[in-house]
């Protein structure tokens, strides 16, 4: 998706540090993997860092924010994921 000039928020938290009102126990197998997953490099499992920049579509001119997770370590991007808000 095409993106016009944005700012980026870099973060460095777990996904526990974001869902605090989940607590441990109350994740299931299936959302602890699910956990692990999101939040871990699947390479050397070392935490991803989380970076979001708002941008906009050059075609709607809609706002998007772009969820980009990249692994410190590797210098890999993991994963990038564009949330529109509207």
């Amino acid at each position: 998706m095409p993106r016009a000039g944005g700012t980026a928020i870099a973060l460095s938290t777990t996904m526990n540090n974001t869902i605090r009102s989940i607590r441990s126990k109350s994740l299931n197998r299936n959302q602890t993997r699910f956990q692990l997953e999101h939040e871990t490099c699947v390479l050397c499992s070392t935490v991803l860092v989380l970076k979001f920049e708002n941008i906009k579509d050059e075609t709607t001119q809609q706002p998007i924010i772009r969820e980009i997770a990249e692994c410190p370590a590797c210098t890999i991007k993991a994963r990038s994921i564009d949330h529109p808000l509207n």
